[in-house]
């Protein structure tokens, strides 16, 4: 397996991971209404946050192996560097044994070739006096008969030219155990010289090997630095990503707050959801009795049958359907726990679970919807605590005029919704 190949292998889980949650990143002119219909886009966040969470932990497991796996190398290498230190002392300690035997095995050459010499000069000299003490002969009758010498000079001459002989004998057998003493002493250091030179041809090969082995070693240490890299970097640029998210989840947070309080912020500012006649006010009595208990709870409008429901503002649908009592129904969360409810209508144009924005169509008012009771009926709610709508809507859309409206329904006056 080559090098590029494990590091692409290495990179890649990084990199998909890292692409997946920039691609999974939704654009801001698809984000939903905050608060609940926000949900989603803030699960997302999560989501992607969680998996980088789990990235960063993973690497910076994998971190702490390389940096482990990195020191053991590192104590490694230092242990071959000492025992290459020691083959190098060893080896140049051997080497210099190596030329000192080479250096005596020359001066025993030179001893021997001198010592060979001088043998043969020796055994040449021995030669001539043999030669000469055979031509004189031993010293008989003839030789006493006929010599000019006396007897004595010629007893005490054939004495001392046999001690000359017997001296050169000795010389020759001197030189011959001399020559092979130098011999001896020559094959002992050749044959250390040889178990040095195989002595340092193992610890040649044996640096080599740990020379060799230094390098493997050295290249794993690259990789294994190089992956430490690779993993610092994406351990890096997931963080980043984790807190461009962190800071993108706040600011949908900080903006999901701020676009629910604007529902608050725009109290009073906010245009009814149908244009026509109040005619029930909110807390008026309800039937014959008065009690607190048969109060309205909202309002009730007359309107035109087909007239158009608004939403009074943006938020999500979290009920659409037939309630008994109110007819069809759409209720509105629009975030920190105020609802709208609005009832009667002819015809709902909205699903559960959508979100709708301000003045956006949510139904249609009908002569059927309002048989039992006159009107459009509306609500606003906080923790489930009914609200006066009046309130919320602007006086712009609202102008009192005189009516003979029926008793206990209005009152003395009623307000005509522009």
């Amino acid at each position: 397996m080559s090098r590029a190949f494990f590091l692409k292998c290495l990179v890649l889980p990084g990199l998909v991971l890292l692409s997946g949650l920039l691609i999974c990143q939704p654009a801001r002119s698809a984000e939903t209404w905050p608060g609940q219909a926000g949900q989603p886009l803030e699960q997302r966040y999560r989501g992607d946050i969680k998996k980088l969470h789990l990235g960063i932990q993973s690497h910076l497991d994998k971190l702490q192996k390389s940096g482990k796996r990195e020191f053991s190398l590192l104590g490694e290498l230092e242990h071959i560097n000492t025992k290459l230190n020691l083959q190098k002392i060893k080896l140049n300690v051997m080497e210099e044994n190596l030329r000192t035997q080479a250096q005596q095995l020359a001066e025993k050459d030179q001893d021997l070739a001198r010592a060979a010499k001088e043998k043969e000069k020796a055994r040449l000299h021995l030669e001539k006096r043999l030669r000469a003490f055979y031509l004189v002969g031993e010293t008989g009758f003839l030789n006493v008969a006929f010599s000019a010498k006396k007897l004595p000079e010629l007893l005490l001459f054939n004495n001392a030219f046999r001690r000359m002989l017997e001296y050169d004998h000795e010389i020759i057998i001197r030189y011959r155990k001399a020559i092979v003493q130098l011999q001896r002493a020559r094959e002992a250091q050749a044959l250390e010289k040889t178990v040095l030179e195989n002595f340092i041809v193992r610890t040649v090969q044996e640096r080599k090997t740990l020379a060799d082995l230094r390098g493997a070693k050295k290249q794993l240490l690259a990789l294994v630095r190089t992956r430490k890299g690779l993993y610092e970097q994406a351990l890096r640029e997931m963080q980043k990503a984790e807190a461009n998210l962190t800071r993108s989840l706040t600011r949908l947070k900080i903006r999901q707050k701020n676009k629910a309080k604007g529902f608050i912020l725009n109290k009073g500012r906010m245009l009814p959801p149908v244009t026509g006649r109040l005619v029930v006010r909110f807390g008026a009595a309800q039937g014959e009795k008065s009690d607190k208990g048969n109060t309205a709870q909202g309002i009730t409008i007359a309107t035109e049958d087909g007239a158009p429901v608004r939403a009074i503002f943006s938020g999500k649908v979290i009920f659409t359907g037939y309630k008994l009592g109110y007819g069809n129904m759409v209720i509105i969360d629009h975030g920190l726990q105020y609802v709208s409810v609005t009832a009667r209508m002819e015809k709902i144009t909205v699903k559960d679970g959508q979100s709708v924005e301000q003045g956006e169509v949510i139904g249609t008012t009908g002569d059927i919807a309002t048989l039992f009771a006159k009107g459009l009926y509306f609500e606003i709610r906080h923790n489930l605590k009914p609200l006066n709508p009046l309130k919320w809507f602007s006086k712009k859309g609202i102008s009192e005029i005189e009516t003979g409206a029926p008793p206990g329904k209005v009152g003395k006056n009623a307000m005509q919704l522009l």
